[in-house]
């Protein structure tokens, strides 16, 4: 048996087809002036090839599937994506093939870099467009993934989401891959299509051959290449199982996120592009917790003017009509590479100048998109969330930069939302410390575990040296939770959560025992969190909570919450 990362739910039986990853050698050219028109004439014609493959291909889709291909398209005609590679052409005199490898490969670097998982997983979508672009430009060939035998086994190094559209999944069956992570848009259409999908097996294109005969697990990663009989009845027992569960979550489809003695919480979706709006609806979303605005500035030369910003928060403020949707203003800095912004390298960008101490320095930055968010509630209910504040100094200066935008409107005579709502993300240990003192300043809180957990245990949560260190379970992360719920609910504001703690069924006991009012999760999480809500009793976890806090240790944590679940 072979184990990876289940990143789609499902048991899967069939053949292996191996998708062989392109190996190819771009050559450096440099080329005179008189044949620049000419290569800048290629590289848009192969441009408009990909464009128009991706329009045809959106023609045969719909609901979620389409949602994803319609921001992969908003990607691939964004101009400013190849700016890059316009100018290695037009400044250094680049053959087109090598200024799309430099060029993307400047964009793609920016995207990797953040620190966000959904957005550094949008650099995939990035290298799959580039991929695709110097295809056209080097003319080969492509297997047609529309045409596969039934009870396929799709392994490949890595499958994009060009190529996951246009699979035929009538007949696919599973799909293996080295790399990717459940906020892949491969990963999300394959839960779309409930296809069972299992990433990180490393070298899988090398292990298995053309034809192999495997079964898969989606949920646990697990694989078996010939499996028994054995193996065989207990998978499609656990088939069958998923199957009930499936069925049974439609059940919270329509209903109210309420515990059994009556308490409400509101879930609400993450989302990180306008279009991811409508995902979040279709999976009963009760609004959104968290638009990452950074999708505004990562793919450009220059800042996105006001104008841009208002039409892409006015389109969420319409997609999501009387719910709420939360806009966390630009949280980016030293650790993104953003050309325009002049940014010095720093040696610990995780604590430096970023978020809002950026823009609290950089006021006509903050100003244009204050102005556009403003401008946009107008046309629905918008929230504005200040990210990284350690301070009262902070949330104020934040607040007075937005009456000022306030005040600049109201002499415009331009329409916007008076009572717009204003709160903050609780990531740094300091703001769950005082946020008492935050919270009468304030008209929410909404925290941020993934921060919150690296700034208190003092853990980069990428470094994989200390990772088993990095953990949502460490009491001194659950007591700072508790401290910002309870300073919250002192000045009679909500308190929500954003963080991935959010979405997990096994933590939820626990913050609705100490009192966690909204939870925002990746939108495919809503069904399974509603349940686990809907079957718990606010009071037994309060108690729950209460035993928790007198815990010395994140093993003695884990292993009572698994303990409470699984009765």
């Amino acid at each position: 048996m072979l184990k990876g990362k289940g990143v789609s739910n499902g048991i899967g039986f069939g053949n292996i087809v191996i998708l062989k990853k392109v190996e190819r050698k771009i050559e450096k050219k440099t080329i005179e002036s008189a044949q620049v028109e000419n290569e800048l004439e290629r590289l848009h014609e192969a441009l408009r090839e990909v464009i128009d493959e991706t329009e045809i291909q959106m023609k045969h889709i719909s609901g979620t599937e389409a949602d994803i291909m319609q921001a992969y398209l908003m990607i691939l005609q964004d101009p400013s994506l190849i700016s890059e590679t316009e100018n290695a052409i037009k400044n250094s005199h680049y053959n087109a093939e090598y200024a799309v490898e430099v060029g993307f490969n400047s964009v793609i670097q920016i995207f990797e870099n953040m620190d966000d998982a959904y957005m550094a997983s949008r650099s995939r979508d990035i290298l799959d467009i580039k991929n695709r672009v110097l295809g056209k430009l080097l003319k080969e060939e492509t297997i047609d993934l529309s045409n596969l035998k039934p009870n396929t086994i799709i392994v490949a190094t890595e499958l994009t989401t060009s190529e996951t559209a246009k699979l035929d999944f009538k007949n696919v069956s599973g799909i293996i891959t080295e790399m990717g992570g459940e906020n892949s848009h491969t990963s999300i259409m394959a839960r779309t299509h409930t296809i069972p999908a299992i990433t990180k097996v490393e070298e899988a294109t090398k292990l298995f051959k053309d034809g192999d005969s495997v079964a898969i697990n989606g949920t646990s990663g697990e694989i078996y290449v010939n499996p028994t009989e054995e193996e065989k009845q207990k998978l499609l027992t656990l088939e069958k199982q998923l199957e009930e569960e499936k069925t049974e979550l439609e059940k919270y489809r329509d209903k109210e996120s309420i515990t059994k003695d009556g308490t409400k919480v509101k879930l609400y979706a993450n989302i990180g592009l306008p279009s991811d709006a409508e995902i979040a609806l279709k999976n009963t979303a009760e609004g959104v917790g968290l638009l990452r605005s950074e999708f505004l500035y990562m793919d450009s030369d220059t800042m996105p003017t006001e104008e841009d910003q208002f039409e892409a928060y006015k389109q969420v403020a319409e997609i999501m009509k009387d719910k709420e949707a939360i806009i966390r203003t630009l949280d980016i800095g030293g650790d993104k590479d953003l050309k325009y912004l002049n940014l010095e390298k720093e040696a610990n960008p995780f604590l430096g100048y970023r978020a809002i101490r950026l823009c609290l320095d950089n006021p006509k930055i903050f100003k244009i998109q204050l102005r556009a968010i403003l401008r946009a509630s107008a046309f629905g209910k918008l929230a504005i969330m200040f990210p990284m504040i350690s301070s009262i100094e902070e949330l104020r200066a934040a607040k007075q930069v937005l009456e000022e935008c306030k005040k600049e409107l109201d002499n415009e005579n331009v329409s916007y939302d008076k009572n717009i709502q204003v709160g903050i993300m609780i990531e740094i240990p300091s703001a769950a410390l005082i946020a008492d003192k935050l919270a009468q300043e304030c008209d929410f809180f909404s925290i941020g575990t993934n921060d919150l957990i690296q700034y208190t245990v003092a853990v980069e949560r990428g470094n994989e040296k200390i990772s088993k260190l990095y953990t949502k379970y460490h009491p001194a992360v659950i007591k700072l939770i508790k401290q910002a719920i309870d300073g919250a609910h002192l000045s009679n504001i909500t308190c929500g959560m954003c963080g991935e703690a959010a979405g997990d069924p096994l933590y939820i006991p626990l913050l609705i025992g100490l009192g966690l009012d909204e939870f925002s999760m990746n939108s495919n999480n809503i069904l399974r969190a509603r349940r686990t809500i809907n079957n718990l009793d606010k009071e037994i976890c309060k108690k729950l909570s209460e035993e928790i806090l007198q815990m010395a240790s994140a093993e003695e944590v884990e292993k009572r919450l698994r303990e409470f679940v699984n009765n």
